[in-house]
């Protein structure tokens, strides 16, 4: 009976240990977000949402890990990276030569472009081709931005500012003649009630960038896993849909 006993303890504790392993998530994939950023990243009813938050919670689920998010401005996500406080940036950043240069970019889930929104009575005027940005209007663009380098490599009227909602005022009030930023943000702006029949967005593209996920440059295992969950999004229709979800088809460019 003792021998019996034991036995029964044995398997016990075997499927216990078992049952416990199962059930332990992983350690939690934190990633960086910068929560302002319609329709990519930010607040809808006092909740984090947007493209890149789901793309999170999905890139979670495949690798068996729970996303814990963490907000920063611009500049704070890639400080936060570098010190090691979070794995990956996921907000809607821009591949650059330059950043290329520092850290380990993912496969890139989509191309959009810089696009400009107007006041609805400049919209034919500015929205012939070249005329933005080499006819002597002033053009804003949202400071850190890929927006910004565009503005200033092209044209010597480029006016900077810290938030969309102050750029919009200075469009409003005459400040400036268009406002650049990336195709999302401008769909965005444009197709905000407070706006309807004073503003427009010009959507043809100005560039055309690739999105992709950012990761310190040791993190060469994690990027492979991550490329291996989006290379199955492209190919099953995930990625697909969950873009189509929040950003309109005909603001992808490149697609």
């Amino acid at each position: 009976m003792g021998i019996l006993r034991r036995l029964w303890l044995v398997v016990w504790v075997v499927l216990a240990g078992c049952a416990s392993t199962h059930e332990t998530p992983g350690n939690p994939l934190r990633v960086g977000v910068m929560a302002d950023y319609p329709p990519i990243v930010f607040y809808q009813e006092g909740e984090l949402a947007g493209l890149e938050v789901d793309f999170a919670h999905q890139l979670g689920d495949a690798l068996g890990r729970p996303v814990q998010f963490m907000e920063y401005d611009f500049s704070g996500l890639f400080d936060a990276l570098d010190r090691g406080d979070i794995d990956l940036i996921m907000s809607g950043i821009s591949i650059t030569e330059e950043r290329q240069r520092d850290y380990l970019f993912s496969l890139p889930y989509t191309y959009i472009g810089q696009m400009a929104v107007v006041r609805l009575e400049d919209a034919a005027k500015l929205a012939a081709p070249g005329v933005l940005l080499r006819g002597g209007f002033r053009i804003g663009f949202k400071n850190g931005t890929t927006g910004e380098a565009l503005v200033n490599a092209r044209s010597v009227n480029g006016v900077g500012f810290d938030s969309n909602d102050e750029a919009m005022m200075a469009l409003l009030n005459g400040g400036v003649d268009a406002y650049v930023h990336d195709a999302p943000t401008v769909w965005n702006l444009a197709n905000r009630r407070e706006y309807q029949g004073t503003l427009l967005g010009l959507y043809k593209p100005l560039t055309e960038e690739p999105l992709a996920w950012v990761l310190r440059q040791d993190n060469v295992q994690l990027k492979k896993e991550v490329d291996d969950v989006l290379t199955l999004w492209m190919n099953n229709g995930e990625l697909m849909r969950l873009k189509h979800k929040w950003m309109p088809v005909k603001i992808l460019a490149g697609e």
